[in-house]
Parts: structure tokens; sequence; C-alpha cells
């Protein structure tokens, strides 16, 4: 089956060149005594580096002329290095690395970056290495073209490849392996076959979401186009939607981002939305998803994919009507919410770092029944209230009685 055109549109819209440093590599390798020689180009000069085994020397130089002053290097490597230089003036090019290529979209990016964002460099032919090269040393603006030309390109050759394949599943979709305890409703093991369709529908959800990093966690959260009323009232809050500063748009003070969890995220994004939809007298029919990605980085990744069914009834619970919120204009329910922080509590600094991770995890198993049984959870509310007791802050839990006897 054929990839749609959709995807070339995506990731011609979502690659990132603004901070990318090129560099152009000619090698040696010196069979005899296990070397290897490595000569970079960059904006930045040369970088010299000599391999063996684990061990290795690295050396910047501006010019080929610093070459015979250094110390460090035997005269036979320079004569070597001096060779590798007359390679790459004559437009040899053995490899390129590529630094600091990403998607605008954290989660698009953490779900593809090392099965394809890493694997650019190594597609780039020899023919287009010799001529990306050439036009760096002399016509930069339209090397720069030449090279977006053919990264993307690249990217979009072997992300049809893996929509295509059979080899699923992959890193750029869901699993039903999750760290977190929470059901995951999308799929479980042992193994899933997907059709392309299928896997076309998970990307574009994917390169769509509203996605922010919460420490080792990406979240994205995705809206059905009939939900594009949603994202129109968040463009207010919320300058950039591939990188959100959730704690920015939550409102609550100071907040220790890095243990929010993937529900907590949403009621911070929602909140705005549904005070906004209850002014305009608008209703949500319609549902959301929400992905999660726990572990950034090179660490192992797991995958989750939340479908929250219909918001009308939550909407109808806790945000329609005058009654549903404070007198200085916030809604009742994150004014709750904002109570089981601990962040906000009135104890010790180290109380707070020490409890703030099982108070956010209990936070969002709260607003996870809130989402998906549209009832509390007094197990989560109880825990949170005996928390903050024993912790030594006695202040009252805001609205609680009212917030209850809506649910």
């Amino acid at each position: 089956m054929k990839i749609n055109n959709k995807l070339n549109s995506i990731i011609e819209k979502l690659i990132d060149f603004d901070n990318i440093n090129v560099g152009f590599k000619v090698e040696f390798k010196d069979r005899e005594n296990k070397k290897i020689y490595v000569l970079t180009e960059n904006e930045n000069g040369y970088f010299l580096e000599i391999k063996k085994g684990n061990r290795s020397i690295r050396i910047n130089l501006h010019s080929s002329k610093d070459l015979q002053n250094q110390e460090k290097l035997l005269d036979k490597d320079k004569i070597i290095f001096f060779k590798l230089f007359d390679w790459l003036n004559s437009n040899q090019v053995d490899k390129i690395s590529i630094r600091g290529l990403r998607l605008r979209n954290l989660i698009l990016t953490a779900s593809i970056g090392q099965s394809i964002i890493a694997n650019v460099s190594k597609q780039i032919s020899s023919e287009d290495r010799i001529e990306l090269y050439r036009l760096w040393k002399e016509k930069k603006q339209k090397f720069e073209e030449k090279f977006q030309d053919i990264v993307i390109d690249i990217i979009i050759s072997q992300l049809k490849d893996k929509l295509e394949s059979d080899d699923l599943p992959t890193p750029i979709f869901p699993t039903s392996v999750a760290s977190s305890e929470i059901p995951n409703y999308y799929i479980y093991e042992p193994k899933e076959a997907y059709t392309s369709d299928t896997k076309i529908e998970l990307f574009n959800k994917l390169a769509d979401s509203i996605c922010g990093r919460c420490g080792q966690k990406l979240y994205g959260l995705y809206v059905p186009e009939e939900g594009i009323e949603i994202k129109e009232i968040l463009k207010s809050y919320i300058p950039d939607f591939y990188n959100v500063n959730i704690s920015s748009i939550a409102g609550v003070g100071k907040i220790n981002l890095s243990e929010i969890g993937p529900f907590e995220y949403m009621f911070y994004l929602l909140d705005k939305v549904f005070q906004e939809m209850f002014k305009e007298n608008k209703i949500p029919n319609y549902h959301i998803e929400l992905f999660i990605i726990e572990g950034v980085g090179r660490r192992k990744k797991f995958f989750s994919h939340y479908v929250i069914p219909n918001l009308n009834e939550v909407f109808s619970k806790l945000y329609h009507g005058n009654d549903k919120y404070t007198s200085y204009g916030i809604s009742k329910i994150k004014a709750l919410i904002s109570s089981f922080l601990v962040e906000t509590w009135k104890i010790d600094n180290s109380l707070k770092n020490n409890n703030s991770e099982i108070a956010h995890t209990y936070i969002n198993r709260l607003l996870y029944f809130i989402f998906y049984h549209k009832k509390l959870d007094m197990d989560s509310i109880l825990f949170l209230e005996d928390l903050k007791i024993k912790l030594g802050d006695t202040t009252p839990i805001r609205y609680l009685e009212e917030v209850m006897s809506w649910m």
C-alpha cells in the first residue's frame, strides 16, 4: 500500500534545522598498529582523533598549518593527518556527522529518534557527501537548501519503509508495556499486527499531539478534528504546542515538574479550556487521546496510549455552572487539586522533596478516575488527606465536599 502524501507535509513542517552542526569526515585505518585516524571539518575548524581500543587522542585545530606544532602527535601521526587533509581538500568525504537534528515535536522525536533520525547521516550517498562538502565550502545558502532536501527525503523514505513493513512493534508506536500501574486500555501483549492504515493513523496522531516534557516523561495530548476549539483556546496560553511549559499553564504556583503525571498534565491543559467553553456556552462532545513515553534520551522507553471517552460528562459535572467556580474565577476542582500539591503545603522543603513523588502519583490516580470512570477515587483522597496531616499541614482541603456532591 502507498503511504499518503500527508506524511511528507508533516515531516517537512516538523524538522528543526536551526541548531544543526554538520561535520565532514575522512579517516584512515592503520590495521598494522590497530589505530583509526579521523579528521573532521566543521564550522568550528578541524577536529583530529586517533582511536586505539578504548583509548583516544583528540585535538582541535584552526587550520592544517597548526598540525606541525602539535607535541601530542608523533611524526608518523602527523604524516597521516597531512594525508587526510589532502584527501579532504580534494573533496573526498568518507562520512558526514550531523548533530542537533531533531523534530520540533518532542514525543515524535523520542519515538523515532533512534530508529530514523540517528541514522540519517549513514543514508547519505557518497555522491551527495561530495556535493554537500563542495557547496559547504563555496556557497553556504545552496548548501543549506541541498542539505535540507536530502535530509527530508531520507527521513520520509525511512519512515515510509517502516510504516509499510511488518516489523512491528517498533519504537514509533505505543505498546502495552508501561511502568505505570494504571490500566492501559489500548493494547495488550504479546505482539500485535497493524495494518498500514492503523500505523499511519497513529503516526499522524503523535505528530499532531500537544507535547510537554515532565522530568523523564513526555506527554502528548491528541485532539481530534472536531475538537479543534481546544487548540484554538490553548493558543492564548501556549506559544509552542510541541514544547509545552506545563508549570506555566497550570497556574498553581511552584510545582515539581518532574513528578507531574500524564492525567495531571492533561488536567492542567483542559482546565483552562473547560472554563472558556463554559463562558462561550460550548460543549465538548468528543474524545481525546493521551500518549506517554517514559524514559527519554537513550534510556529504554515505555509507551502508553489512552483514549479518554466523551469529555461532556466531566465537563458537565465539574465546569458547567457558575457554582463550579470560586469568587476569584478559578475552577473549584482545580482549587481542590491544588490543595493536594505537596509543593503548596506549609511544611519543610525537605519534606516536600521527599514526598512529592508519592503525592503526585495519587493526584494522577485521582484524575485518572475522574476522566475515565467519572467518579472520585476516595482511596486517593483519604491517602492525600492523611499525608498532609501527617507531614504537619492541617489546612483543610478546599471545596472537597462540593466536588464530592457533583461527582
